[in-house]
């Protein structure tokens, strides 16, 4: 009995851990601004929630750790991924160069021609956090592509903001990306 009592509470605790992590399973929540009717995305983080709103027209399915973004060129795709880390975590010269490694190895091995484009620390602050910005280009199947990675740490998990695109479409579908981040916000 003493057994079934300890499972059963250590199952309510694990639960618990495991429900104070941000989760990328959107809800839509319809807001009034000035009369007009406007939407953005709510996502549970423990006890608060994060508000999102992903840049216009863009569609997206989502859940636990991966929220995917498709904008209307359907060769592009956007993904924001949650991991947690083993220890809170900051951008420095050796964690940088690991991340810039560790995006120039994403594109995997049909890639061809793969070269850092840009780095850059805090293009961008978000809930009081430092973010680092790598952006990438290479050729897969004979076509250029560019690829842009936003790191944000906060305390012991990892966001990430990902863009994959054609090169000639890249530039304005990052443009709107990027605005879109302004509008991540605890509430």
């Amino acid at each position: 009995m003493d057994r079934i009592l300890a499972l059963t509470l250590g199952g309510f605790l694990c639960t618990g851990s495991v429900s104070a992590e941000l989760q990328l399973t959107p809800t839509i929540e319809t807001y009034d601004l000035d009369g007009v009717k406007l939407q953005h995305l709510v996502f549970p983080d423990g006890e608060q929630r994060i508000m999102y709103t992903p840049p216009r027209g863009w569609k997206y399915s989502g859940g636990n750790n991966l929220l995917v973004l498709y904008p209307p060129d359907a060769r592009a795709e956007a993904t924001i991924t949650r991991t947690s880390l083993a220890q809170e975590a900051s951008f420095n010269e050796e964690t940088n160069k690991l991340l810039i490694d560790e995006v120039l190895a994403s594109v995997g091995g049909q890639g061809r021609n793969i070269a850092l484009v840009s780095q850059q620390k805090n293009p961008l602050i978000i809930e009081k956090n430092e973010t680092l910005l790598v952006i990438i280009k290479y050729n897969y199947n004979g076509k250029p592509y560019f690829r842009s990675v936003m790191f944000l740490n906060r305390k012991k998990e990892q966001l990430r903001f990902q863009l994959t695109a054609p090169q000639e479409s890249f530039a304005p579908l990052q443009e709107a990306f990027r605005r879109s981040h302004f509008s991540w916000q605890n509430v």
